[in-house]
């Protein structure tokens, strides 16, 4: 038996206003399906967020601020640490209740491109910045991260209405893939804006990096802000009674969150598999030059690698998913991980560091395509937004954690390679919690969660 499935009774009237009780005749109606020009805008969101996240959060404006921006601190990676430590942790408090929110008001659409203009605004506010502006940057990035972030919870949110049960893990993985296909693009695209090193000198081509990415992201939003559908039907006419119904909603969810069986497992699996592929993926750019060794023209190498791997990671294992059930596929994951995690510890040389890139790739673009299909299975129809903000929680407090546990402990030990077995201890804690995930092709994996009103 599968995990139950939780099919929404699908809404159509994007004529009402936000927040308004729905209709008679609203009720009634059921548009059609999502369609395959609706499930390719969705997937194209990937693209933009996916670029986002390689240049942006994860690779080349850090090693911008660390490098450029804090050329002349000691203290750079504690504060580049502190401040992704300070957005994740805003993320992860306010996500339940911005999807809890969006579900009530059947608003999750108009939210989302909120969440969208704003990260756009304070991603250029990023492509300004310059040696010395570090508290600046800091702020403008923690903003950025924050809207990034409700964005992307928000879009994850549709995938259960427009994908079928038996195709969940397909769609999710072939986005990805599709996303970590245009990042590896984008990734073409900007290499030589920073071929000259990441240097004060070189600052304002980097700066045209920056923005180019952020264009990228804007335009990969443009489908899914004209073609998709808002499916939730509003159950709260304005917002005093929005914030009643999503207190309530939030606090009948938290026992399935605590009570034992596989959500549980699942969201423990999560936060410890996420702080771990956070902080390599963080400072995977940073430790391959101080302490690898690689120049700024092999940087280029290092990204390509990774982003090669996230394509065929998220595109095979979403498709695995599907085939072998959601249970083994994670713990396939994970090993993946595991084995990448001791690689990085170990490795010297060059050229094995550019496979383990590639390996780190595979796990990363693997990680959230198949998580993301799993959500989509264990939230009921009513609340999809909310039981994926509450994911996003563990994912959030996980991204918060991790590098501010790699941080400290890189500031006391002044060396990489002490801090760098943190993400495997993780992955294998993960590892050990995903053995007792029952398999979803031999009995339920968790139980029904409670009708929402």
């Amino acid at each position: 038996m599968r995990f139950p499935v939780h099919r929404p009774r699908p809404i159509s009237d994007e004529s009402a206003p936000c927040g308004s009780a729905p209709s008679p005749a609203r009720r009634a109606a059921i548009p059609p399906l999502a369609g395959k020009w609706e499930r390719l805008a969705w997937s194209c969101f990937d693209i933009g967020s996916s670029s986002f996240t390689t240049v942006i959060v994860d690779l080349v404006f850090a090693v911008y601020f660390v490098r450029v921006i804090c050329a002349h601190r000691v203290d750079a990676t504690w504060l580049w640490t502190l401040a992704l430590f300070a957005s994740q942790a805003f993320v992860a408090l306010s996500s339940p209740w911005i999807g809890a929110m969006a579900d009530v008001l059947g608003c999750k659409k108009r939210m989302l491109f909120s969440a969208y203009a704003v990260c756009i605004l304070s991603s250029l506010s990023l492509a300004r910045m310059g040696e010395g502006d570090v508290w600046p940057s800091l702020i403008a990035f923690a903003v950025t991260n924050i809207s990034f972030s409700f964005a992307d919870n928000l879009m994850a949110g549709f995938l259960p209405e427009i994908a079928s049960f038996d195709s969940l893990g397909a769609l999710s993985g072939w986005a990805r893939s599709l996303g970590n296909l245009g990042s590896l693009v984008n990734l073409l695209l900007v290499s030589p804006l920073l071929a000259s090193g990441f240097t004060v000198s070189n600052a304002g081509r980097i700066q045209i990096a920056l923005a180019l990415t952020t264009a990228i992201y804007a335009l990969a939003g443009l489908p899914a802000l004209l073609l998709l559908r808002e499916r939730t039907e509003a159950v709260a006419g304005d917002l005093g009674q929005a914030l009643r119904q999503a207190a309530r909603r939030l606090g009948d969810s938290m026992p399935d969150v605590v009570r034992p069986g596989a959500l549980r497992t699942f969201f423990i699996s999560s936060l410890l598999c996420g702080a771990g592929a956070t902080i390599v993926m963080v400072v995977v750019a940073i430790y391959a030059q101080m302490a690898i060794g690689m120049a700024d023209t092999e940087q280029d190498l290092v990204l390509l690698a990774v982003q090669g791997g996230a394509c065929v990671g998220a595109f095979l294992l979403g498709k695995i998913k599907d085939w072998i059930g959601s249970a083994r596929t994670l713990q396939l994951v994970v090993l993946v991980w595991v084995v990448s995690s001791i690689a990085l510890v170990c490795v010297q040389s060059k050229p094995l560091f550019w496979a383990t890139a590639f390996l780190v790739g595979i796990g990363n673009g693997s990680l959230f395509a198949v998580s993301r299909a799993v959500m989509g299975l264990l939230s009921p129809a009513k609340a999809r937004a909310q039981y994926y903000g509450l994911w996003f929680v563990t994912g959030r407090v996980a991204a918060a954690i991790g590098p501010l546990l790699f941080g400290a402990l890189f500031q006391t030990t002044h060396s990489f390679r002490l801090p760098m077995t943190i993400p495997l201890i993780c992955f294998a804690l993960g590892f050990l919690f995903l053995l007792a995930l029952p398999s979803d092709r031999a009995q339920p994996a968790v139980p029904c969660p409670p009708a929402m009103p």
